[in-house]
């Protein structure tokens, strides 16, 4: 979640700060919604983002004559202080309430989730739901990087409110390839308060993944600097199906549906697809 190399006490910004002056970075579609077939892949972006993390993929799996529903989680998409109180039980929440409506109207979903949406989509499919026939775990977030999660880690741990601060976001993603660095829109920094609230989904995910029984495809990049590559690895082997797929990609970084290897994601996640 945390990026650059500026000197840490200029990255912090508080709220009449970021009232002033905040920016989103990237320019286009910030959710992405198509009619088609069943079943339908109903996808879940990462923290302080939007479905233009996942792109190049979801267009892709609608090119192919997919439903597609990839909408904005609460509090993302607009401005960075509507996300600073929002909880994982709130973007929980909207998660199920898009993936209900796909099940009503198609029957059948996937679930898609990438970093934060990961822990949503898995949180979802270890409730066994019948309209559940596959989750994809993209660039996943049962843990993140040491610079992430021990400060808030220690934070969490000394009981101290959270401050309204925020922690700024260089560049739009963690990419190899910088060609689609300017399609990816999501804020410019990252709210503390809720930024605490990944950490502590992450911590409930985790006994919960062994409940899921459904079809699993799980995708990384290699080159990953916001959520280790080898969490891959660990899903995998703690998921209780037997039907899991990792693939790991190794000119990729965090942000994958974006990178140098995206044309290859997203035909991993086609293929995945056409089996139900």
């Amino acid at each position: 979640m945390f990026h650059g190399d500026r000197p840490l006490k200029a990255m912090f910004r508080n709220r009449e700060q970021t009232l002033r002056d905040q920016k989103m970075h990237g320019d286009g579609p910030r959710e992405l919604f198509a009619e088609g077939r069943a079943p339908a892949l109903v996808a879940f972006h990462g923290f302080g983002g939007t479905a233009a993390e996942l792109l190049p993929t979801l267009r892709a799996v609608a090119a192919d004559g997919f439903a597609v529903d990839a909408a904005c989680l609460p509090g993302h998409g607009t401005r960075v202080e509507n996300l600073q109180d929002q909880t994982y039980d709130t973007w929980l929440a909207g998660a199920h309430a898009r993936a209900m409506a796909a099940a009503e109207k198609h029957g059948r979903v996937v679930l898609l989730g990438f970093s934060m949406g990961s822990l949503l989509a898995m949180e979802l499919a270890s409730e066994r739901p019948t309209w559940l026939v596959g989750l994809v775990a993209m660039g996943n977030a049962v843990t993140v990087q040491p610079h992430t999660s021990w400060p808030l880690g220690v934070w969490d741990w000394s009981r101290q409110p959270m401050p309204d601060a925020y922690f700024s976001k260089p560049f739009a993603a963690d990419l190899v390839d910088k060609t689609l660095m300017d399609t990816v829109v999501t804020y410019d920094r990252h709210p503390l308060r809720a930024a605490l609230e990944v950490t502590r989904g992450a911590a409930r995910v985790r006994p919960l993944v062994a409940r899921i029984d459904c079809p699993t495809l799980v995708l990384h990049g290699r080159r990953d600097h916001v959520c280790s590559w080898k969490n891959a690895g660990w899903v995998a082997s703690h998921v209780g199906t037997r039907d899991v797929t990792v693939r790991i990609f190794e000119r990729s970084a965090h942000v994958l549906a974006c990178d140098g290897e995206r044309e290859q994601v997203a035909a991993e996640v086609v293929r995945f697809m056409k089996r139900f």
